[in-house]
């Protein structure tokens, strides 16, 4: 209880101090205050992290999630175990909180035994299921093992000590075996035939199965099970972000992570040719019932990339893992024309695991967007008003293939395809309203956009991994490739009654059409190195090789007396190519309760521009060190803490580099600037975990600090266009706390709540206009409420809020909505129905305010969100049927012979 009180009093200090802060003008950070937050670390001393950690073990994950091969289990893997469900010594069932903790032994002891589930009258083998070993004396983790095809393990190199084992396997009860001793007189034991009791069976036509929870949260990373989210079904990855804590998702897509936007976002841990590209996930195109799972990692490790000021996020594709032939079709239909289908499917046969997958959706939205500007120029004011209705038509399919095959005990591949075929078509009309400084109309301009993009993206994806006898070590590599092309046609019309004097001489009356064609490719290549030391000490190494290249060339054609007539003013054709070659190595210990990390990573980056249509070219160069330092320490069975500490980089993106003149919109025009230099971040975190008999809190006060932050800037010509561009202000800050609450208020209903406040410092550079210096607080809030009222029904509704929050140049106004989903058990447990609503209301619209020298606008743009979808899922997975004598007899056969445990 103590420990509780003093969790909550500097819970509220930091709370406190976080809302007194005085910020009209942020203030220069002192070299005596960087060298307090430790920027400047000294190396003599030992520095400070943990090893990831998780909160349910799955015996299909890697230690580390994010760079998970999704390679299948082999006999006997020498994986260490990473539990948060493991059982306290003499009470099975119970949480553990020495998770994560894995205590490399050495010795002669081996304990084995084998798996089986009666069926029919027989001992069926229980294949690739988890063992973790533990130490009876204080329920440590030792190490862990997986059984193969014929249901046996074994676990070798075991010192003389009492141990009790934890048995874990989809679709069967956790057991729980206690006290189990080697000692130098035994030191080999045998636990013969060990019985597990099936969760997922037949029962008088009833299937009864468990289920993962929604959200799962870890010092380290909060993780979102997709299948749990009935507000989720039918969607994409965006709508499924949406719901994830701390993330925003904007009308345009673009995500904001504790009020950053700068998120990695990566595929089964990789770049792909879906994220990879710009920079700007083109998260529309994966389907939701393709992802299993996604996770949000805020402050990665050096193992990682060291792009992302915010963190990544990990969208894990699924993959089916158990024996037999398993799959699962999806059917969702939504209002106004959208479509979707899946179906996944796995088939393993021994040693070789085939999986593939298809999906299909077909969308139509409409979305519009107002905006108003005021002009002040020392002789004038006028007003530009503009209103943009756009209907978007979409159309993509993802067919996936791949295999997994254990080359030996020891040597793992896996290899996949991903096929990215599709089609959009979309049609803008835009209307420019010129006014005088008494808002009288003078004279209107429209503009009607048809735009149709065919595209095709293959990614290929390898990856080999070795274990070793040595408990711990492992050797893996990872290959991926990802290409995409597509088409961009337009067709554009204007037309005007302005007078002619009052017509912008960029915007030209009659057709144009323009074609630009897109060739993109991302190839990485990485290798991985696990060390097990002596007295618990680990050491990671890795190298790393990112290549990127983008094209993009832009042809522009006015239709001048019937001919087209190339517009050299426009075309353009611009190639971008990024080099990244990285290399990192990761130091930890264990004492008694404290576990720490050290790391360091270093990315030498080229990127060389080729503004082929001006034969303009440059190049950049740039090596940094990123240093991290990770502080665990495990209070109690029931509370963690952890204080880390990293260094990251932001590069800037392909469009904001590239100095071609955009005229999509020739009253608003837009183009990159080559010179930008990358964001350099320096990002604290202190983070607690409490849990409780139903309750979980996780809370967290971080602090961000960003050098040369890259921002939009906006200026008004004399001739009323406005030009946008990219430069880099002096840094920003941002801090702030964030809780993380789930509640069991009943057994069959349960609450998730997420609160975040921060602030924002910005501060502009001495070459910059000093309007750009600005500061303000923020929050977000977001509640959901999941609820079980009978067996097989589930109800999911979700409150989401973020209050007022600043740009450089303006404000981004509060927004609210509220999702609802349903999912219904059907035939037996093997069918679902789904109901989803997302922003039942209809409030979900961006609002924002912007200004410059002499302008002030406001804008409203909506997004197509109030859309409902119904839906049917049918799983096609292998039932292990029961006769029910067996059923009746199953405490019977439970009960341990001579070689049954």
């Amino acid at each position: 209880m103590k420990t509780y009180l003093v969790t909550f009093l500097m819970i509220c200090v930091g709370a406190f101090v976080l809302s007194t802060v005085h910020a009209q003008q942020p203030t220069p950070v002192s070299n005596a205050m960087i060298e307090g937050i430790g920027l400047e670390a000294d190396t003599t001393q030992p520095a400070a992290p943990t090893r990831p950690d998780t909160t349910q073990y799955n015996v299909a994950d890697r230690p580390d999630t994010v760079r998970s091969l999704n390679t299948p289990p082999v006999a006997q893997p020498a994986l260490p175990v990473s539990t948060t469900s493991t059982p306290a010594r003499n009470a099975p069932g119970s949480r553990q909180a020495n998770t994560g903790n894995v205590q490399p032994v050495v010795g002669t002891g081996k304990i084995s035994g084998r798996l089986v589930t009666p069926q029919a009258g027989k001992n069926q083998p229980v294949e690739f299921a988890s063992i973790g070993l533990f130490r009876s004396r204080d329920s440590s983790s030792v190490t862990g093992a997986l059984t193969d095809e014929k249901g046996f393990f074994q676990i070798t190199n075991l010192a003389p000590d009492a141990y009790y084992i934890l048995i874990q396997s989809l679709g069967f009860a956790a057991k729980w075996l206690p006290r189990i001793v080697v000692s130098d007189d035994r030191p080999i034991v045998d636990l013969g035939n060990i019985i597990l009791t099936e969760t997922a069976k037949q029962l008088q036509e009833v299937t009864v199965q468990g289920q993962k929870q929604a959200y799962e949260y870890s010092l380290d990373r909060k993780i979102v099970n997709v299948d749990q989210l009935p507000i989720a079904q039918g969607g994409s990855a965006i709508d499924i972000l949406q719901n994830v804590p701390s993330v925003t998702v904007d009308v345009d897509g673009t995500l904001s992570l504790r009020g950053s936007s700068n998120v990695i976002v990566l595929v089964d841990g990789k770049p792909s040719g879906l994220t990879g590209l710009d920079r700007q996930a083109i998260l529309d195109q994966i389907p939701a019932s393709n992802i299993e799972r996604i996770e949000m990692i805020t402050n990665p490790s050096s193992r990682f990339d060291a792009d992302g000021a915010a963190g990544i996020i990990n969208i894990v594709l699924k993959k089916e893992r158990g024996p037999g032939f398993n799959g699962n079709v999806q059917l969702n239909v939504g209002t106004r024309d959208k479509y979707n289908a899946s179906i996944n499917l796995n088939s393993r046969f021994k040693k070789l695991n085939l999986f593939s997958s298809y999906n299909f959706r077909a969308d139509r939205r409409f979305q519009y967007r107002i905006s108003d500007r005021q002009n002040i120029f020392e002789d004038s004011i006028s007003y530009l008003s503009q209103r943009n209705d756009a209907i978007r038509r979409r159309v993509n399919n993802n067919l996936r293939f791949g295999f997994d095959y254990s080359l030996s005990a020891r040597d793992n591949i896996t290899a996949s395809i991903l096929y990215r075929p599709e089609y959009s078509r979309d049609t803008e009309v835009e209307v420019f309203n010129t006014q005088n400084a008494n808002r009288v109309s003078l004279g209107q301009t429209i503009r009607t956009t048809e735009e149709t993009e065919p595209e095709r993206g293959l990614d290929y994806s390898f990856g080999y991994r070795r274990t070793f006898d040595k408990q711990g070590r492992e050797l893996s590599f990872d290959a991926t490739l990802s290409n995409n092309r597509s088409t961009e046609y337009q067709n554009f019309n204007n037309t005007s009654n302005l007078p002619e004097n009052l017509l912008a001489p960029s915007f030209l009356i009659g057709q144009q059409r323009a074609d630009n064609g897109r060739n993109n490719r991302v190839a990485v290549l990485q290798l991985d190195f696990v060390e097990p030391m002596k007295d618990k000490k680990k050491l990671e190494a890795g190298l790393k090789h990112t290549y990127r290249r983008l094209g993009s060339d832009y042809l522009f054609e006015n239709l001048i007396n019937g001919n087209w007539t190339i517009n050299p003013d426009v075309t353009n054709n611009f190639i971008y190519n990024e080099r990244t070659s990285a290399a990192y190595a990761n130091f930890g210990n264990e004492i008694r309760k404290f576990s720490y990390q050290v790391g360091l990573r270093t990315e030498y980056t080229s990127i060389e521009t080729d503004q082929r249509t001006t034969n303009v070219q440059s190049q950049r160069d740039y090596l940094y060190l990123f240093p991290s330092v990770f502080l665990n320490y495990n209070a109690s069975e029931a509370q963690k803490m952890q204080i880390n500490y990293s260094r990251r980089i932001n590069r800037p993106s392909t469009w904001s580099l590239n100095p071609f003149i955009d005229l999509s919109d020739p009253l608003n025009i837009r183009y990159g600037n080559p010179n930008l230099n990358p964001e350099l971040i320096h990002s604290f975190e202190i983070s607690h975990l409490l849990y409780g008999k139903n309750t979980t809190l996780t809370s967290s006060l971080f602090y961000r600090q960003t050098n040369n932050e890259i921002t939009s800037y906006r200026t008004l010509r004399p001739d009323g266009i406005t030009e946008q561009t990219s430069l880099n202000l002096n840094r920003s800050q941002n801090y702030g706390l964030e809780l993380v609450l789930t509640q069991d208020l009943t057994r069959w209903w349960k609450v998730n709540g997420n609160f975040s406040f921060f602030q924002r410092n910005i501060q502009a550079s001495a070459d910059v206009p000093g309007i750009l210096t600005r500061t303000n607080r923020s929050w977000t809030a977001r509640v959901t409420s999941n609820m079980n009222p009978r067996k097989g029904t589930d109800i999911q509704i979700a409150a989401n809020y973020r209050s007022p929050f600043i740009v450089a140049q303006g404000t981004i106004n509060g927004f609210f909505n509220v999702d609802l989903g349903v999912k219904q058990s059907v035939l037996k447990g093997r069918g679902t129905v789904s109901l989803r609503v997302s922003d039942i209301f209809n409030t979900l619209q961006f609002r924002n305010e912007s200004f410059g020298t002499n302008f002030v606008a406001t804008s409203r743009s909506k997004r197509e969100s109030r859309i409902g979808f119904i839906g049917f899922s049918y799983r096609l997975s292998k039932q292990v049927v029961r006769e029910k004598e067996r059923d009746q007899d199953r405490e019977r056969d439970e009960t341990p012979g001579e070689n049954d445990f």
